[in-house]
């Protein structure tokens, strides 16, 4: 039982290739590469806008 677990066979068996889970291995990776690259790209333009509000109080 816990072996199973261990192990999540996606698209094994089902006659398909084994391109059909580089796919979709593949697409997820790109959906977290490009929601990562626009968290940083966020975060660096909140850091400007802090530093501009601490630049005007001064």
């Amino acid at each position: 039982m816990i072996s199973d677990l261990t192990s999540i066979p996606l698209l094994h068996g089902t006659g398909g290739s084994a391109y059909d889970e580089l796919a979709i291995y593949g697409g997820i990776a790109a959906i977290v590469l490009v929601l990562g690259y626009l968290t940083w790209r966020a975060g660096k333009k909140k850091d400007r806008n802090r530093r501009k509000r601490r630049s005007k109080k001064r």
